[in-house]
């Protein structure tokens, strides 16, 4: 295994970040579906509400799937890293336009993390041999 691959800085925080999000990701809608124990977080009727939890809980199969992958220099974790941060790029915009960016204090962060992922992963992604 060569140096490089041994230990990548951005890698390694792309997974945190990523599984952090997908665990939060899944106690929010498991605790908001089944136990009524969040509110809701956005202006919307409950059933346009309730559409969001399929597709933000398969982002989270896709971010977990990421994590262990890139931290395994795995293909599939690279690919799944990229189609990941950006389902959750379309999702955190889907949620500034709804929201009209009133809670920047979530919105931002996660939009710059997920502006800065995909580019970093695509600069590196030599180290997973594809599109080199």
């Amino acid at each position: 295994m060569d140096k490089e691959k041994k230990f990548v800085l951005g890698l390694v925080i792309i997974a945190v970040v990523n599984l952090f999000v997908a665990l939060m990701t899944i106690s929010f809608w498991f605790g908001h579906l089944l136990a009524k124990r969040f509110p809701k977080t956005l202006p919307v009727p409950d059933n346009l509400y309730n559409a969001f939890a399929v597709p933000d809980l398969i982002l989270a199969a896709f971010l977990i799937t990421a994590s262990l992958g890139l931290l395994r220099f795995k293909k599939t974790g690279y690919v799944f890293a990229l189609i990941g941060n950006g389902m959750w790029l379309f999702d955190v915009l889907l949620v500034a336009t709804l929201t009209g960016f009133f809670k920047s204090g979530l919105i931002l962060p996660s939009l710059l993390f997920c502006i800065w992922s995909i580019i970093y992963l695509w600069k590196k992604r030599e180290i997973f041999q594809l599109f080199a």
